[in-house]
């Protein structure tokens, strides 16, 4: 949750007074007895109103109290506010909230706003009971309709015993099982092993210096994507085992999901890769000057889709984060409160 209640002060201390009103409204909407907190029996009766889903359950109450004060603030709404708004799923699996990557139903996003979406847990398992089978994970799809490529053709994943990922750093396991399950499903697309086999033997060829330094390596996958960071260094450990013996077929075949998946380098001070939440001008999709995370970004996209209409998309969309206009502004506010959501 603290991920969320980081992004939801993010957009609310950064964006301007219309989405600081929004969210105030939404607050003064639940809170029918005008005392400034929420009690248990106003949360429940106005989700039960307002809302199908798993956010009626008693233990979301409970979830968004931080402090256990047995009510709920304006930030611990505002949380709320952000989560539904950002479009963040339940496992159709597990029926767990997913805070992080999830896999989501190709097929139903091209249709619909909703997401029939899995945790990775769940897709790893093949626990997936649903009508279709092509699922991919939100960073690959959201990359996808940024480049407006055609998608692999893809399966349900094999049932498969979590890999081991003894020995490689803790930051980088999840996303090699990430990198694992695109590489399962897209396994019978001839073309996508054609682009796997070149990406590979072009960094075998070159070295992994060389290969991101040389810009013309990026037309391989049809990137835009600036390979040549300036932490170059500790992305090749993130990558690597063991970092001197360099990278195995197996490590270079997580570098080729982690381009394919427009997985980005960090624009800032920093530069470091950036393995889960990141902030991106959403103008690079529709024109219009915001800075959205990922996960908002992709429903933006899925609104978009159901409604065929970009404008109209983005209308629905200001309401909720119209306001946000620099990257700048974000910047600062993350370094006055020390928050680096990675």
């Amino acid at each position: 949750m603290e991920e969320m209640r980081c992004l939801a002060k993010i957009y609310y201390d950064v964006g301007e007074e219309g989405l600081r009103n929004d969210a105030n409204k939404f607050f003064d909407s639940m809170d029918t007895k005008r005392d400034g907190k929420l009690s248990l029996y106003e949360y429940l009766g106005f989700m039960a109103l307002n809302h199908n889903g798993p956010l009626r359950q008693l233990q979301w109450f409970h979830k968004l109290d931080k402090g256990k004060k047995r009510s709920l603030s304006r930030e611990d709404v505002r949380t709320l506010y952000y989560m539904i708004n950002s479009g963040r799923p339940f496992c159709i699996g597990c029926g767990e909230f997913v805070a992080t990557v999830y896999f989501t139903c190709v097929k139903c996003f091209n249709v619909s706003c909703t997401l029939i979406s899995v945790c990775l847990e769940c897709y790893e398992a093949n626990r997936i009971h649903h009508e279709h089978n092509q699922f991919l994970d939100n960073f690959a799809l959201l990359e996808f309709k940024r480049t407006g490529s055609q998608l692999p053709a893809l399966k349900a994943p094999a049932r498969n015993p979590q890999d081991s990922h003894a020995g490689y750093p803790e930051n980088t396991k999840k996303l090699r099982r990430i990198a694992k399950a695109y590489l399962r499903s897209t396994s019978e697309d001839s073309e996508e092993q054609k682009k796997i086999k070149k990406f590979v033997d072009s960094v075998d060829r070159l070295g992994f210096q060389n290969f991101m330094k040389d810009k013309a390596c990026r037309g391989i996958l049809g990137t835009k994507l600036e390979l040549n960071s300036r932490d170059t260094d500790n992305f090749f450990k993130l990558l690597a085992k063991d970092p001197k013996k360099g990278l195995d077929k197996s490590d270079l075949k997580t570098f080729y999901y982690i381009v394919r998946s427009g997985r980005p380098f960090c624009g800032g001070d920093c530069g470091q890769f950036i393995t889960g939440t990141f902030f991106t001008c959403y103008e690079c999709f529709v024109a219009d000057q915001l800075i959205l995370d990922n996960y908002t970004l992709l429903h933006a996209l899925g609104l978009a889709n159901q409604v065929k209409k970009i404008n109209s998309a983005n209308n629905i969309l200001v309401q909720f984060v119209h306001g946000v206009k620099t990257a700048a502004a974000i910047a600062s506010f993350l370094t006055a409160i020390g928050c680096v959501i990675m």
